[in-house]
């Protein structure tokens, strides 16, 4: 006779079966739904509302540098292939030096002393829309 789940101590073959199930499922739930990584990468550099630069990071081959003198706060961006980062300002806070390097699509930099924001799209968007509530 077999005991009711409620009094066995130890876990059973079935037990481990549905741990292993419910963790593979997590794992092919995570990989479909993160984004894969595209070819194409663009950088827009909006200063004020008005965007002042665009860049392909993905075609981009050598390093290339935009320096911000007319605003409150000066500061030095920095492209390369696939990656953008603000290397220097003057504004106080430095939290837009110190975010570094962002190359995913979606990601940000926000400097808000100067009222600039750097955006990141590209291919790789995830293709899923979702809505909780």
């Amino acid at each position: 006779m077999r005991l009711p789940a409620a009094e066995r101590r130890r876990p059973t073959l079935w037990d481990a079966a549905v741990v292993l199930a419910v963790a593979a499922a997590a794992l092919l739930l995570f990989f479909q739904i993160s984004p894969s990584e595209g070819n194409f990468l663009t950088a827009t550099v909006v200063l004020d509302g008005e965007v002042i630069a665009e860049y392909d990071l993905s075609a981009l081959t050598d390093p290339v540098s935009l320096r911000l003198d007319d605003i409150p706060y000066p500061l030095t961006i920095q492209a390369e292939p696939g990656r953008i980062r603000i290397v220097e300002s003057s504004c106080p806070s430095q939290d837009c030096v110190h975010i570094g390097w962002v190359d995913r699509v979606g990601a940000q930099i926000i400097c808000l002393p100067n009222r600039l924001v750097i955006s990141l799209s590209g291919a790789a968007e995830p293709d899923f829309d979702a809505v909780s509530g």
